[in-house]
């Protein structure tokens, strides 16, 4: 079965790297591999790779505009099957084949992940692995059966290209982080997909974070208002109960919607950054 894959990536060469060798190592490689660089063209977004077919996009705007980027690389597949990876993953060698073996109509397919505490030398799964931990949020899923919609995630999944279609892609509306994976399966839900996990998984490799993640409070809130108007609810709710815990962000009630009422300083930020690998 051909397919291909995608994947977006901003200043993160090393870990595309790592990704890239992990998927050669896989069994299954895949028809293509399309990379959308969220920067322009230079030498640190570019890769070459004679073992794989690499199609190389660029979108060079100053937000994170990861709707718009997924879409991209989607339109510019060429198979039936596709994979969506972030790019900080490192494959186990027969997750692509697993999800793809899994994959059905009208269902979005996904696998496990697993969290470095560093970035390896390499993309190899097997000198990695050990030092992975699992996530405590998502280590008692199980394979194999439906799971609700909004357990779904970005870092991983697989689909048809008519399915993805029907969903509309991501809402482009969505610019910086934040929400649009969410609104992604809340419009797939409505239409009646369903979701589930394989028994493989891909290993996350380190990067720094931010608990609550203040470095991203502005795209949150216009992200999570946004969804509020398409959705009746406000997604990522803990980080905005956060935000106003420490007086960044206020909820207007007359607008029925969150206002940043302060930008958070480097200081500020630095001093909420995570040691967790996930």
């Amino acid at each position: 079965m051909s397919f291909s894959v995608v994947t977006l990536v901003k200043g993160r060469k090393k870990q595309l790297q790592n990704m890239l060798e992990s998927i050669k190592q896989g069994s299954r490689l895949p028809s293509e591999v399309v990379i959308v660089w969220m920067e322009g063209k230079s030498e640190q977004s570019s890769v070459e790779d004679d073992d794989l077919n690499i199609k190389q996009i660029y979108i060079e705007k100053g937000t994170l505009p990861l709707a718009e980027a997924r879409n991209q690389g989607f339109r510019n597949t060429s198979f039936n099957s596709v994979i969506f990876l972030d790019v900080d993953c490192i494959c186990s060698p027969t997750v692509l084949e697993n999800l793809l073996a899994h994959l059905k109509q009208k269902t979005i397919t996904s696998a496990f992940a697993r969290y470095l505490p560093y970035i390896p030398f390499s993309g190899d799964y097997a000198l990695t692995e050990a030092d992975a931990y699992a996530h405590p949020k998502r280590a008692q899923l199980k394979a194999y059966e439906p799971l609700p919609h909004k357990k779904f995630w970005s870092l991983v999944f697989a689909l048809y290209r008519d399915d993805f279609n029907e969903i509309g892609g991501f809402d482009e509306q969505f610019t910086g982080y934040g929400g649009e994976d969410t609104d992604f399966a809340e419009r797939f839900n409505k239409l009646g997909f369903s979701f589930s996990l394989v028994e493989d998984e891909v290993l996350h490799q380190y990067h720094l974070k931010y608990s609550p993640p203040l470095n991203y409070v502005s795209a949150i809130v216009e992200n999570a208002n946004l969804f509020h108007t398409k959705h009746g609810y406000f997604p990522m709710y803990s980080w905005l109960q956060a935000f106003c815990q420490k007086r960044y962000v206020a909820f207007n009630a007359n607008k029925n919607q969150f206002e940043v009422t302060r930008r958070p300083t480097l200081a500020d930020i630095n001093a909420v950054l995570s040691t967790q690998p996930y």
